[in-house]
Formats: C-alpha cells, sequence, structure tokens
C-alpha cells in the first residue's frame, strides 16, 4: 500500500522482489511482475509472491514491470526463468545454479538460458516531438490526447535466441504502403515530411517465425485502440485520412492467446 521497499541513502542495489495480494484481492486477481536484471536482461513473469530477479550473483534490477490481471488470467509472457539463483556452494566459478523453473545449469552453460530475455524494443518519431525513447514489451509509443501524428517507426529484436528477422512497414500518408520492408531497426516511414503513419504491418521470418508470434495494435485518429494484429497483417486504416497516434508491441510464443481482442484491427475505406 505505498510503503517503501529497499533502502535509503545506502548505495544499496535491489536484486530480487515478491509481490503478492492478500483477502479478497487474492481470490479475484492474479498480480503477475517481471524484472529487467543486469547482465541477464528481461527475466521471465513471477506471479503471486514467487521470486522474481537473482540472488547469489551480485546484480542490480534496472527495471520492472508489474500487472494485475483477473484471476486466471493468462500470463503477460514467459513465465519461464524468472529468478536466477545460486546454489549454496556461493562459489563464483562453474557452480552450479537453480534457474527459475529449477532446472539446474552450470556458469559455462549459462548463456543458453538467455532466450528467456529475447524481446521487441521500438520507438517512433512524433510531431513536434522527434524520437521518443525506447520502449518494450508492450509498453506503448507515441502520445494519448495530443492529436500527434506518428512519422516514423524503428523495430528491432533483443537478445534473439535464434536465426530470422523482423522485418515491418507502414502505411503513408499520400504514399500508401511501403514497397520494400524495413528489417532490424531501421527506420519504416517519413523524415521531414510531415506525412502521418496511417497503417502498419509487422512480421517475423526463419527460425523466429516457427518459436514466436509478433502481436501489435494501433490507436488511430478518431477510432482510439483498434485490436490486435499479428504476423504481418495490417493494423490501422487506409482511406480514411486518419494518423497513427500509439503503438503497442508484442513478442510472444508461438501460438499463446492474442493480448486481447483481435476484432477491427484495420479499417480500410
Amino acid at each position: 500500500d505505498g510503503a517503501m521497499s529497499g533502502t535509503s541513502g545506502q548505495g544499496k542495489r535491489l536484486e530480487a522482489i515478491q509481490i503478492r495480494l492478500t483477502g479478497e484481492m487474492a481470490n479475484q486477481f492474479d498480480v503477475y511482475y517481471r524484472v529487467h536484471a543486469q547482465s541477464f536482461g528481461w527475466l521471465g513473469w513471477a506471479k503471486n509472491g514467487e521470486s522474481a530477479g537473482t540472488a547469489g550473483h551480485a546484480k542490480r534490477l534496472e527495471g520492472i514491470e508489474i500487472r494485475l490481471v483477473k484471476k486466471g488470467g493468462a500470463a503477460p509472457g514467459s513465465t519461464a526463468n524468472a529468478f536466477v539463483q545460486k546454489d549454496g556452494s556461493g562459489q563464483s566459478s562453474g557452480t552450479s545454479q537453480s534457474v527459475g523453473s529449477g532446472q539446474v545449469v552450470g556458469d559455462s552453460q549459462l548463456s543458453a538460458n538467455v532466450s528467456f530475455a529475447t524481446g521487441i524494443s521500438y520507438h517512433t518519431h512524433v510531431q513536434s516531438y522527434g524520437w521518443q525513447s525506447w520502449v518494450s514489451n508492450g509498453a506503448m509509443s507515441g502520445t494519448s490526447g495530443e492529436a500527434k501524428r506518428l512519422e516514423g517507426i524503428e523495430i528491432k529484436l533483443s537478445n534473439q535466441p535464434v536465426s530470422g528477422s523482423l522485418q515491418y512497414r507502414t502505411h503513408i500518408q499520400s504514399y500508401g504502403w511501403e514497397t520494400n520492408w524495413k528489417s532490424d531497426g531501421a527506420m519504416s516511414g517519413t523524415s521531414g515530411e510531415a506525412k502521418r503513419l496511417e497503417a502498419i504491418e509487422i512480421r517475423l521470418t526463419g527460425e523466429m517465425a516457427n518459436r514466436y508470434d509478433v502481436y501489435y495494435r494501433v490507436h488511430a485518429q478518431s477510432f482510439g485502440w483498434l485490436g490486435w494484429a499479428k504476423n504481418g497483417e495490417s493494423a490501422g486504416t487506409a482511406g480514411c485520412a486518419k494518423r497513427l497516434e500509439g503503438i503497442e508491441i508484442r513478442l510472444v510464443t508461438k501460438g499463446t492467446a492474442a493480448p486481447g481482442s483481435t476484432a477491427s484491427a484495420f479499417v480500410k475505406r
């Protein structure tokens, strides 16, 4: 209920966290949370009092995401490897480590488990403001309630575990759909032309497409948030002269349920 957990003025890092609900709230909701840990990146989602982070590694927490969902609702993403802990020996090299799933691996194998941190990052070029900071894994990029158009976008994968790439293209005011797909952080859209983005398509290729689905939805002028599109489907509008104002993108394990409704992801006139 808003009290501080941690220390103040001692220069001490947080390394892990547990969060739980009580009473009737615990009966009706699940609380999910994941952390970005030094060297490991984003770990898996923990819930309802489970540990998230590391212990025995001397690694600081650098970021956290927390979500409240209806009881029994799907996890926001992979729940594997939410907590990484060294064994009781306390040795630093060649020791066994228990990863969140309970699997025990050696230090030399730890790189094989970095796949749990696989994610997607993106940022947008917004009218009047220019390029925003990078966000990731479902966070909104753009603005809300400011009537500002998106003019460009860059998207990239992080900690990619297998071969393949991320490709995307946008529907641009006056120009229509871009002919060529952009990939791996290149800019899609225009710069210095005051042209609004109206729609977007995003897809994975290679082995990444076999292991993951990419979901995305946009906030379009007059329409608000549209439904979730995935794997190269169109999201936004065409022929309506409506600007995109915001976007959310998520990378999920193949076959995982959509983050929300997939109805009306694209409106065309």
